[in-house]
């Protein structure tokens, strides 16, 4: 997991993750953990991972997934293991009675954004990103 988060830093030309197995388990396991987590497993190896959190809307009463992760081992892209995970959390969106998924995207992974337009996704026109930094 770790391995396939650092490929995703430095995909988008960030630093590797600070990441320790407590925060792990606080994010990601046991029945307080706020994310959900799907694993990707080939060959006993975790070849992709795909992370996403239940939120809600006030404005308009809905549910929606907010995917925060998708990652997919270099030397295992292109063999759909993205678009199953996504297909996945679709399923899980739709059975929790989201109305949508949603995500960010780096402004300059080209990658990612081809294999979302291929998954069926658009670029929200309706809302732009802000991020406040807390230091």
């Amino acid at each position: 997991m770790l391995n396939l988060a650092s490929q995703l830093a430095f995909h988008v030309e960030t630093t590797a993750p600070p990441l320790t197995f407590d925060d792990f388990k606080t994010f990601y396991l046991g029945p307080r953990a706020p994310m959900h987590l799907l694993l990707a497993i080939h060959g006993g190896q975790v070849v992709g991972m795909i992370s996403w959190v239940l939120t809600h809307e006030l404005n308009s009463a809905h549910l929606r997934v907010y995917i925060s992760d998708l990652a997919i081992h270099r030397h295992s892209r292109g063999l759909g293991i993205g678009s199953r995970l996504v297909t996945q959390v679709k399923t899980w969106a739709k059975d929790h009675g989201a109305q949508k998924l949603g995500w960010e995207v780096w402004h300059r992974n080209t990658t990612a954004q081809a294999f979302y337009k291929k998954t069926g996704a658009v670029v929200d026109q309706e809302a732009i990103p802000y991020v406040m930094w807390l230091r």
